[in-house]
């Protein structure tokens, strides 16, 4: 464990949705930040101005199934947020950065043939770009990640990002691969883990989510006297739990990382409890 106050957090995924609102809360804290991606600087900030926040991080490139991609940043790791995931096994990309309802509509459309079986995964046996599969993208990477990090003796806290099984129509192994991350987690006694589970996410800087997680509010309201209820129907929660603006999940991150003895799994209520501690 690690016995000094100074921290070095590693957030793997640092460059998407939620990784980048974790990487900022870190700097607040004054902590060594760095950011693993396969791309480095987020695509935003090398278009135009960046925020303050944003050059106080390592902004690294590297596989996180790679380990040689990275252990150059792993000395006097204190800390590693795991962000990495993908909610759908085709075109999760457009989804994830869909800036308006027309880009989201042409993800979504291919997503959905997914769904019901009818679009291609690409060829299981291509080397050079394996399919980014539920298993290799929300659960390997979580693995190859912590096996690195239990080799650290300075290594504390390893957060990582899973989900709350409220999301209607996605396939199964979305949550069974997380699930799974989560056991190998939780086996490994060379640092504590904490395993956060939100339902949806949202943020200003994806216009796009603003209008469901709107629905899911008001959703939320409507139940509320007869929550529990509900919660028995199927896909009931998913009417009931709020959704997160990521900047609640991002200050619970750092709120996990900063209470020494904290551990364990953590739902949408609690993650809304320690964003204000």
């Amino acid at each position: 464990m690690a016995q000094t106050a100074a921290k070095k957090l590693l957030v793997v995924g640092g460059t998407g949705f939620l990784g980048q609102s974790i990487c900022k809360h870190a700097t607040r804290q004054g902590w060594e930040t760095v950011s693993l991606s396969r791309h480095g600087v987020p695509a935003a900030f090398q278009q135009g101005p960046r925020p303050s926040w944003a050059d106080k991080v390592q902004w690294a490139s590297g596989d996180s199934l790679d380990p040689t991609s990275y252990t150059p940043l792993l000395e006097n790791v204190t800390d590693i947020v795991h962000t990495v995931g993908i909610i759908s096994e085709v075109d999760y990309k457009s989804l994830a950065n869909a800036k308006n309802l027309c880009e989201a509509a042409s993800g979504a459309s291919r997503v959905f043939g997914e769904m019901i079986g009818m679009r291609d995964r690409g060829n299981p046996f291509d080397a050079q770009h394996p399919a980014p599969t539920f298993e290799r993208m929300n659960r390997d990477t979580a693995v190859a990640l912590a096996q690195e990090a239990a080799k650290l003796s300075t290594m504390d806290a390893f957060v990582y990002i899973s989900a709350s099984d409220v999301f209607p129509l996605v396939d199964p192994r979305y949550i069974s691969s997380k699930r799974q991350a989560e056991k190998y987690l939780f086996s490994r006694p060379e640092f504590r883990t904490i395993a956060l589970r939100p339902g949806f996410m949202y943020s200003q800087d994806r216009p796009v989510a603003m209008p469901v997680a709107a629905a899911i509010q008001l959703a939320n309201m409507v139940t509320s006297p007869v929550s529990k209820e509900v919660n028995s129907l199927p896909f009931g929660s998913s009417l009931t739990t709020p959704p997160l603006h990521i900047d609640t999940v991002a200050k619970a991150v750092i709120a996990s990382i900063n209470s020494p003895k904290l551990k364990g799994i953590f739902d949408v209520q609690d993650i809304q409890r320690l964003s204000h501690t």
